[in-house]
């Protein structure tokens, strides 16, 4: 079995750091979950007029008002097979803030009919986009929204999400680059940072369906 990236990416898959396709090819049926702890160098983005309004999309694990450096993070990373009987993986992340700890939560799936990732954000999959993925002359993984959809009405559907992830060999962690814009309040949320991680086996009582993100 292929992972929703290897499916995505298709050869371009073995262009990426041996690192990176241990990762990103991780599938249900291999029982491993992945445990990212490390540090966003930087969160920034949002005019700060507009930040208590999304505290609304906080609730959902989908967006927070909180900025700062030097943040500590933690990411739990599940393949699966949700209830349309998909091959999925699901992302926990966690942001501890001196006095609130953030999520932003979301699941992906390989679409047949978009030949693509559709990444699906917050606990209520309240906003659905289409991912471009691709691989970069170093070796990283590039992902870029096509297409989005929003299922709320305190949002807009001009956001564009971007991701880049490559294996720092010195480090020996990965380097993450999170962006969310829109086209006229610029950068609503920017994060970096450095993020060591672990594959861990689990059992099948352990293995999650699309609630892990309740």
């Amino acid at each position: 079995m292929k992972s929703i990236f290897h499916r995505a990416l298709g050869e371009k898959f073995n262009r990426l750091h041996p690192e990176l396709q241990k990762k990103f090819g991780l599938t249900s049926e291999q029982k491993v979950m992945i445990l990212g702890q490390g540090r966003m160098t930087e969160i920034r983005g949002t005019p700060l007029w507009l930040r208590p309004f999304l505290n609304l999309g906080a609730k959902d694990h989908l967006i927070f008002a909180e900025r700062g450096k030097n943040v500590p993070f933690t990411l739990e990373n599940y393949s699966y097979v949700d209830e349309q009987g998909r091959e999925a993986v699901s992302y926990v992340r966690r942001f501890f803030f001196p006095y609130a700890i953030r999520g932003f939560d979301a699941a992906m799936y390989y679409d047949e009919e978009e030949q693509a990732i559709v990444d699906c954000l917050g606990k209520s999959s309240s906003i659905t986009t289409v991912l471009e993925t691709d691989v970069t002359k170093e070796g990283g993984l590039l992902l870029q929204s096509r297409k989005l959809n929003v299922k709320s009405s305190w949002t807009t559907t001009d956001l564009t999400t971007s991701l880049y992830e490559h294996y720092d060999e010195e480090e020996q962690a990965f380097r993450v680059h999170v962006h969310v814009e829109h086209p006229w309040l610029g950068t609503l949320i920017m994060y970096e940072g450095v993020v060591h991680t672990e594959f861990l086996p689990i059992t099948m009582n352990h293995i999650p369906d699309r609630g892990i993100l309740s």
